[in-house]
C-alpha cells in the first residue's frame, strides 16, 4: 500500500502548476463575464474600462502565469502541494473576511457582488502563490544547507580515515616491505648460498619491490582522493628530465632518447612526476628484450603533449579498452600504474591515451594544459610559486631532484633553446 501511495501523490503534485493556471483562467473568464453584464456594450478605449482591467490583471495575471512559471523553476515537485495549499488558503481567507462586509452592504447588484468576490479571490490566490513560493524556497535552502553540512562532515571523516590509512601504509606496511627488500638484498650478496636458496631470495626481493611500488601508488591515489587539488605552474621539462635520470639509474640496460624543450610550464602540483614515472616504468618492465624509450614534448598554444614510446610487444586487444580503468587492471599486468596516470592527468584537466600499439611498440600521449602564468626565472634558476620550488618535486619515495638532461651526460644543445638527449644506456 505504501509503495502505491508514493507515485499517486507525485502524480497529483505534478498537476498543481496546471491547476494554478486553470484557476487564473477561471478568474479571467469571470472578470470578462462581469464586464459583459455590468458594462455592456463595452467601450474598450474608455478610461473606466482600462483602469478596471489594469487593477484586475494585477492579481489575475500572476495566478494565470504562475503555473507555467512554477513548473519551470528548480523547486522539486514535492514542494508543489504546499504552494497549492497556500493558494487555496489565501483565497479562502481573503474571501472569508470580505463576505461579511458584502452581506451587510445594502445593494442588490448581483454582478457587483460577483466582481467583489472575484477580486478578493484573486488577491488571496496571488498572495498565497507568493508566500507559498517564498516558504518552499526557504525550506529547500535549509535542506540544501543541512545536506551540505552533512556532506562536509562526511568528507572530513573520510579525509581523516584517508590520512590514517596513508600513515599506516607509510609507517607500517611500507617500512616492513623496505626491511624485507633490504635483508633480501644483503643475503643475495653472499656468494656461499646455494642456487635454490638464491632463486627463492630473488623471488622475495622482486615481490618486495613490487609491493613497495604498489603501496606508493596507493598512497598517491589516497592523496588525490582526499585532497583538493591546488594547481600552480610546474616546470614540465625539469620533471621529465628528473624522471629520465631516475630511469637510467634504475635500469642499466635501457636506451633513452628524448626531445624536451626547456621551460615548458604546465598547471599541476607536486604529483606531476608520478605520471611519467609510471609510464616510463611500464615501458621498461613489460619489455622482455632490450628496452628502448623515446620521449617527445610538443608545446601548442594551450597545451603541451608528452609522447612516451617504447619498443615493447604492444598491448593485447582485450586490454586496450580498459587499459586506464581501475577494476580488472588492479593486480593485473599493468597494476595500478595506468589508472594512477589517468587519475592524475584528469586532476590537472588533461587527457591520457594509447595512440599506437603493435609488435613494434606502443605510444602513450599525455596532454596537459599549459600554465597561464609561467614562473619567471633567471639563467640557471629554478621557478618558484609563492616562495615554493615547483620543479622536480620530491615524491613520497624520498627521491630528491635529479640532474637536468642538460647536465654532463653527453647531451647536445639545440638551436631552439631546448635539448635533445642522445641514445644512452
Amino acid at each position: 500500500m505504501t509503495a502505491e501511495r508514493g507515485p499517486s501523490r507525485r502524480a497529483v503534485a505534478e498537476w498543481i502548476p496546471s491547476l494554478v493556471s486553470v484557476l487564473g483562467a477561471v478568474l479571467l473568464a469571470v472578470y470578462l463575464a462581469e464586464q459583459r453584464f455590468l458594462y455592456w456594450p463595452l467601450d474598450l478605449t474608455s478610461r473606466g474600462f482600462l483602469v478596471g482591467f489594469f487593477v484586475a490583471m494585477v492579481f489575475i495575471a500572476p495566478v494565470l502565469g504562475g503555473g507555467y512559471w512554477l513548473a519551470r523553476t528548480d523547486l522539486p515537485t514535492k514542494r508543489y502541494p504546499r504552494i497549492g495549499k497556500w493558494i487555496l488558503g489565501g483565497s479562502a481567507f481573503f474571501l472569508s473576511i470580505n463576505l461579511p462586509v458584502m452581506a451587510v452592504m445594502t445593494f442588490d447588484d448581483f454582478a457587483f457582488r460577483v466582481s467583489w468576490g472575484r477580486w478578493a479571490t484573486s488577491i488571496g490566490a496571488a498572495g498565497g502563490l507568493l508566500v507559498g513560493y517564498i516558504e518552499a524556497r526557504a525550506i529547500q535552502r535549509e535542506l540544501q544547507a543541512q545536506r551540505a553540512a552533512i556532506r562536509a562532515e562526511e568528507a572530513e571523516n573520510q579525509r581523516q580515515w584517508f590520512d590514517y590509512l596513508n600513515g599506516l601504509l607509510r609507517h607500517e606496511v611500507l617500512n616492513t616491505a623496505n626491511v624485507i627488500v633490504g635483508y633480501a638484498s644483503l643475503v643475495l650478496e653472499d656468494d656461499d648460498i646455494d642456487p635454490a636458496t638464491q632463486t627463492q631470495l630473488e623471488t622475495i626481493h622482486r615481490q618486495g619491490e613490487n609491493m613497495t611500488k604498489v603501496i606508493r601508488d596507493v598512497q598517491v591515489l589516497i592523496e588525490t582522493t582526499s585532497d583538493i587539488a591546488h594547481l600552480e605552474p610546474v616546470d614540465l621539462s625539469s620533471a621529465l628530465d628528473s624522471e629520465l635520470s631516475q630511469l637510467r639509474d634504475t635500469y642499466d640496460s635501457v636506451t633513452v632518447e628524448a626531445t624536451i624543450p626547456d621551460g615548458v610550464t604546465v598547471r599541476a602540483d607536486e604529483l606531476l612526476p608520478r605520471i611519467f614515472s609510471n609510464l616510463l616504468r611500464n615501458a621498461v618492465e613489460h619489455n622482455d628484450g632490450d628496452p628502448e624509450v623515446r620521449v617527445n614534448v610538443d608545446e601548442g598554444d594551450d597545451t603541451a603533449t608528452v609522447r612516451v614510446a617504447d619498443n615493447g610487444p604492444g598491448i593485447p586487444d582485450g586490454e586496450r579498452s580498459t587499459l586506464f580503468e581501475r577494476g580488472d587492471n588492479t593486480g593485473a599486468k599493468h597494476g595500478l600504474g595506468l589508472y594512477l596516470v589517468r587519475t592524475l592527468v584528469e586532476r590537472y584537466g588533461g587527457s591520457a591515451e594509447l595512440t599506437e600499439t603493435g609488435p613494434e611498440g606502443s605510444v602513450f600521449a599525455v596532454e596537459l594544459p599549459l600554465s597561464e602564468t609561467p614562473p619567471e626565472v633567471g639563467p640557471g634558476e629554478r621557478p618558484e610559486v609563492d616562495g615554493q620550488r615547483v620543479s622536480s618535486p620530491r615524491d613520497d619515495s624520498g627521491r630528491g631532484d635529479a640532474p637536468r638532461a642538460d647536465s654532463p651526460r653527453g647531451d647536445t644543445p639545440r638551436a631552439d633553446g631546448g635539448h635533445s638527449t642522445g641514445s644512452t644506456k
